[in-house]
Parts: C-alpha cells; structure tokens; sequence
C-alpha cells in the first residue's frame, strides 16, 4: 500500500551567530519565509512548523500559498533531500521527483552515457534503460547529438532529455513544483500528453504551484501553507476558499486592516504573512478589528466563535464572522461585496450588549 505519514515534521536551518543580524533575517524572510527561533543559544530558521499529514493511494494534493510559504521545503522534505530536524515520516512506495529534473547529470559524459546515469539514479535497471533507449531518443529528437558530450547541448535540450528519462519511471509517488515546461510549442504538446499519461499511473502526486486553474484540474485535495505552517487542508475547493475570500468576503477589507493597525506594518512585510493571514493567527485572538465596522465584541456572548478561540482554530473562528457579518447592525460592507442570498439566518447567536443583529429580510433589501 501506498502512503506518505509526517507527523510533527519541522525542518530547522542554523545560522551562525556570527552571521546572524538584521539584514540577514531582512534578506532570509524575503527570500525563504518561515520564522527565526533560538534554543540552547543556537539560532536557526524554522521552515517547516509541526506538518502533520497523511496521504494514500489516490491523493493528488496541491501546495498553495505565497512565496516563501514553505511548499518547496515540504517537497523536499518528501523527496528525501532534507531530513526533519524533529518530528517523523513513514513512506511506502517508490518516489519520483521532478523538482530539478536535471540533477545528476555529467555534463562531460555523452548524452547516452547520462542516460544510463540518470536512470540509475531514479532506480531503473541496466535491462529497462537500454529497452527505453531508442524511445527516448525518438521522443526527444536528439538522437544525432546523444554521443556527444552535454556540455554542447543548449538547456532546452537539457530539460528534453531529462524530462524523457524521468518519466521512463513507474512511480508509487510523484513530487512536482510547477508544472514542468520544456522546449518548443509542437514539443510541448508531446510533453503534455507523456507527463498526463505519467501522472495518472501514479498512486499518489504532490504538486506545488500558484496557478489555481492547474491545482483544481490536478489535484483533489489541497493544503494551504503560511510561513512553514498548515492553515487549512481539504478538499480543493475549501482551500481555496480559505485562501480567496479574505479581502472579498463579508468581513475583511485588506487595505482597512492595515490602516486600522498601523503597528502591524512591520509583521506585513515579511512573505507569507499576508494581512488576512494576520488576522486568523494573531489579530483574531488579540481582539483586532477585521475592519467594516465590525468590533469582535459583537461575539462575547456566541458559542461558537468562542469555541473556536479556545481551540485556538482561527479560520474557523473567522469564518463564523464571515457568516454572521451580513446581520450585524454596524456592518460597513467592503467594495463590490454582495449578499449570499442562500446565507441562512443565524438563530442561535446571542446577541453582545450594544451590538444588534439586523433580520434576514432587512439584510437582502440592505446589501442588494
């Protein structure tokens, strides 16, 4: 059976004392992202915080967050590149990573040669890679230049030939960051059919990207990752709500959280700490305003909300807001919002001293 186990995976980076100062954490958050820690008087960036999952046959996952959010470190964390400094992962199945496709290439050795390198590094045998070699030959168009040295290839015949080689595999698993793009238009087009017919014999596939359209046609599943962390986790659809709705819903307003904040500038710019993602880990548990005339007051007295606090769930705790919002009598909504129409009334909230709620009606002809 396949699967991949992590269980309060973190990976931590030392960085010498010496070398630790303002500009290097200045350039290491814009850079990398995650957050720096000292213990025992070691200092060290973490870039993976406690990742707990866990992945069967038929998971296709996508990665989503921010640059510096911790996808590629997570990957690589997977492929066996990097250990976790704590925590543990169990791994059954065989792996295929496509993160540098061209690693393990010997620039000086002929093009045939680096096949058989390259295929012994990915774990196929001597019979299997000279059985595959005429078929990467004529899927590569390369078959005049495999006896010379790849040191007089161009990169994109570089990347043709290592991504011809990779998926002569038969993976359990297979780890991509981005979409793997190679070569012409007309070669690009053989490129997709092969990694289509790649991926959909694997049993399991993890792919980091930032185009949503890529994820939701790839991926069932998806974790939405900030500063080395899990956010959220689910189906794709929920993640990308998650990840979406902040600065369009019916609570938060970007630009007024920012404004209304003003000692927060600093925490905004470092990667991956985007202002909605302030406000679910740290804003919604110091009591900070979302913005749009909205005071978390109004939920003093509602179970739920404060269920949510003390499980220190904050996209719970905000999605419950973003329901109950519409009917809050100081409801100042942000640009271009619109009612749900199917939002149904909340009869279980209990009304905070001074903070009314507005009936379902009122609130349709209000926001309509």
């Amino acid at each position: 059976m396949t699967y991949i186990e992590l269980k309060d995976v973190c990976v931590d980076f030392p960085i010498p004392k010496s070398k630790l100062n303002t500009g290097l954490k200045r350039i290491v958050n814009h850079t990398i992202g995650g957050k720096f820690k000292s213990s025992a008087g070691v200092s060290h960036l973490r870039a993976l915080d406690k990742i707990n999952l866990q992945l069967r046959n038929g998971d296709r996952v996508g990665l989503v967050g921010h640059n510096g959010a911790g996808k590629t470190t997570l990957l690589r964390v997977l492929a066996g590149v990097y250990p976790p400094s704590h925590g543990q992962i169990k791994c059954s199945g065989k792996i295929a990573s496509l993160l540098d496709i061209s690693l393990g290439f010997d620039l000086e050795a002929s093009g045939y040669e680096n096949i058989f390198l390259r295929g012994l590094y990915l774990g196929l045998s001597k019979k299997k890679i000279s059985e595959c070699m005429d078929k990467i030959s004529n899927f590569t168009n390369l078959s005049n230049y495999l006896s010379m040295p790849l040191r007089t290839y161009s990169s994109g015949m570089l990347m043709r030939l290592a991504f011809a080689i990779t998926t002569e595999v038969e993976p359990d698993i297979i780890l991509m960051d981005e979409w793997i793009s190679v070569g012409d238009a007309k070669f690009m087009e053989q490129a997709k059919e092969r990694l289509e017919s790649f991926i959909s014999t694997s049993s399991i596939i993890v792919l980091a990207s930032h185009s949503e359209a890529l994820i939701r046609s790839t991926c069932n599943k998806a974790i939405l990752l900030g500063q080395g962390e899990v956010l959220a986790q689910g189906s794709v659809e929920e993640v990308y709500h998650h990840y979406n709705f902040f600065g369009s819903s019916a609570f938060f307003d970007i630009d007024e959280y920012v404004s209304i904040h003003p000692d927060l500038e600093a925490s905004m710019s470092v990667p991956g700490m985007a202002p909605w993602m302030h406000f679910i880990r740290y804003g919604i548990f110091e009591g900070r305003s979302p913005g749009c005339g909205i005071n978390l007051e109004a939920f003093d007295n509602d179970v739920v909300f404060n269920d949510a606090l003390e499980a220190r769930n904050g996209l719970a705790a905000a999605e419950r807001i973003e329901n109950i919002a519409p009917f809050l009598v100081s409801f100042v909504p942000p640009k271009g919002w619109r009612q749900n129409k199917e939002l149904s009334y909340p009869d279980e909230f209990i009304e905070a001293d001074g903070h009314p709620l507005i009936s379902i009606e009122e609130s349709l002809v209000k926001y309509s």
